[in-house]
């Protein structure tokens, strides 16, 4: 019996310790935070960093006043991180199965990733989890929401984006501020990904023009986007189908394998219009990843059609979506939504 005891004290011990750092990693990000209307009236502010924080600050008003998201004080300060990232998320799966881990957190529940702010401790982590036989993938954070706990900085690593993918961010963070389903993180992600996306599309036409080169390329970029999607979709269908079969583990191991391979050598016959998943073929592809990127992708075909019965008018589609709080199933409430749409004179 101490054996066990002496097992959950280690284990508090080494969550005690992870939630410590993470406390310490957000402290540290709201000490740091200065406000942007006090840096933007420095005479000697960086005229590169001016231009940013002003575009940031474009970004959110429309946010606000065209898109709907909520108001609050989100990306009104700016802390200088350096080189970055603020963190990391790991992701990790059975090698056998299209399954998440999931941890539990106090208060917000279960969780599909882990994050970090101490990169170390990630690497740590991943390890022992591959030690155990999982897939794992550890990525780069460039910014996170704390759902309101806190009033998230504009970071300094997030102004080296480009306008498109800057504004995207603002826009995908603040969603998550306004619509949040409690344990459904693929729901939660993929619709923030959803509105950051169309949102971000639409603030660039209302400031350079829908003919704008900058508008144009945003464009392809999107349509690019929408194919390689539903090409990775299409690879975690058959991952699944494989993963349901009778076969044995290692089986299903080795076919995993060649399923990436195949998948490859598909990827270069996609009608793409940029380079922007020219590295594909380079990727490491893992259960973990392909579970990763379905979260910000899953449940985008839902979120489009709702936008479209609300003729293409994000701020309607939007308070649609705030109806899903409180639902169980929100992704069959707007199933249900479009189905009485359909249904009306």
């Amino acid at each position: 019996m101490w054996v066990v005891w002496v097992s959950i004290l280690f284990g508090l011990n080494l969550e005690l310790g992870y939630y410590l750092h993470l406390i310490r990693g957000q402290v540290r990000l709201l000490w740091n935070r200065e406000p942007i209307e006090r840096l933007l009236k420095n005479p000697e502010l960086d005229a590169e960093i001016r231009d940013r924080l002003l575009f940031i600050r474009a970004v959110r008003t429309f946010a606000q006043d065209q898109i709907g998201l909520a108001r609050s004080q989100n990306y009104t300060s700016f802390c200088d991180i350096g080189e970055g990232p603020v963190s990391w998320n790991l992701t990790a799966a059975p090698a056998d199965r299209l399954e998440p881990v999931r941890w539990k957190y106090p208060v917000v529940g279960k969780f599909p990733y882990r994050g970090f702010f101490d990169l170390k401790r990630a690497k740590q982590e991943r390890d022992k989890l591959e030690a155990e036989g999982y897939d794992t993938y550890l990525r780069r954070v460039s910014a996170y929401s704390t759902l309101g706990w806190f009033d998230d900085p504009v970071l300094s690593t997030m102004l080296q984006y480009r306008d498109e993918d800057l504004a995207e961010l603002i826009i995908h963070e603040l969603t998550h501020a306004t619509v949040w389903i409690e344990g459904d993180v693929s729901f939660n992600e993929s619709l923030a990904s959803f509105v950051g996306e169309t949102g971000a599309l639409e603030f660039l036409a209302s400031r350079y023009g829908e003919d704008a080169p900058e508008v144009q390329a945003v464009l392809d970029r999107r349509v690019d986007q929408r194919t390689f999607t539903g090409f990775m979709l299409s690879i975690a269908e058959k991952l699944k189908t494989l993963y349901a079969s009778d076969l044995s583990n290692e089986e299903k191991r080795v076919g995993k394998e060649e399923g990436f391979e195949e998948a490859r050598t598909a990827f270069e016959g996609l009608d793409l219009k940029t380079d922007l998943y020219r590295t594909f073929p380079r990727w490491k592809l893992n259960n973990a990843f392909m579970l990763a990127y379905s979260t910000y992708h899953e449940k985008v075909d839902v979120f489009e059609r709702v936008y479209r019965a609300e003729g293409e008018n994000l701020r309607a589609a939007v308070e649609v979506f705030r109806k899903c709080e409180g639902q169980i199933r929100p992704a069959d409430f707007l199933e249900g939504w479009l189905g009485n749409k359909e249904q009306d004179p």
